[in-house]
Order: C-alpha cells, then sequence, then structure tokens
C-alpha cells in the first residue's frame, strides 16, 4: 500500500512539475535560465515544510498522508537532480558566479520556503 501511495503521489508531483514549468518559463519568457527550476524547488520546499509540520503536530493525519504527500507528490514535484545539472552547467560553462548565486539562492530560500511551510502549517 505504501508503494501504490508513493507512486500514485510521485506521478502526481511529476505532471505538476511539468505544467508549473511550462508557466513559468511562459511568463518569464526565458528557457535558458533555471527559473521555473528555482520556483519548484522553493515552492516545493514551503509545501513540504507545511505536510510535516502538520503530520507532526496533528496526531489524526495518518502515516500514509505523509507519504503520499511528502515523499510521492512533493518528491515527484521538486527537482534537486535538475538543480544540481543546471548549477553545474554554469560551473562548467565558464559562469562560476551564476553558479554560486544559483546555489545559493536556491539553497536559502529554499529553507526559508520550508520555514515559512512549518509556520504556515502551525498558524492553521
Amino acid at each position: 500500500m505504501q508503494t501504490l501511495a508513493v507512486g500514485l503521489g510521485a506521478a502526481l508531483g511529476g505532471i505538476a512539475r511539468l505544467w508549473i514549468t511550462n508557466l513559468v518559463v511562459m511568463r518569464a519568457g526565458v528557457t535558458g535560465a533555471p527559473y521555473a527550476t528555482m520556483f519548484i524547488n522553493i515552492s516545493g520546499s514551503f509545501l513540504i515544510g507545511i505536510v510535516i509540520e502538520l503530520a507532526r503536530t496533528r496526531a489524526g493525519l495518518p502515516p500514509m498522508f505523509r507519504l503520499f504527500l511528502a515523499t510521492g507528490i512533493l518528491g515527484g514535484y521538486t527537482t534537486f537532480s535538475t538543480f544540481s545539472v543546471e548549477a553545474l552547467a554554469y560551473w562548467t560553462g565558464g559562469l562560476p558566479l551564476n553558479a554560486v548565486f544559483y546555489v545559493g539562492v536556491s539553497v536559502v530560500l529554499g529553507m526559508a520556503g520550508a520555514a515559512a511551510g512549518i509556520l504556515t502549517a502551525r498558524v492553521f
């Protein structure tokens, strides 16, 4: 049952990632810059903060709910492997400052997103 929950969630998260990536690229009008990946990683961090805090503080939430949402949907949605390849492409492409900026902003705002998600969940 756990495998099914995670697998179904990952499929939904992957679809959401594709749709949001297309939306961000369309809105930003730039395909070469990793704005979509950065947005997805930061928003995914925010959302996983909410899910983890709710699972930790709400006794009525079943463990399967956390698996489906955090491991499944958000695991399929977030893009750490893509983030790593894009950062490396900047670095090896002779743009080390872009790589450092991209990694720094993504990590700091990702952590801020997770913290904001936890605080948001505590309010509700």
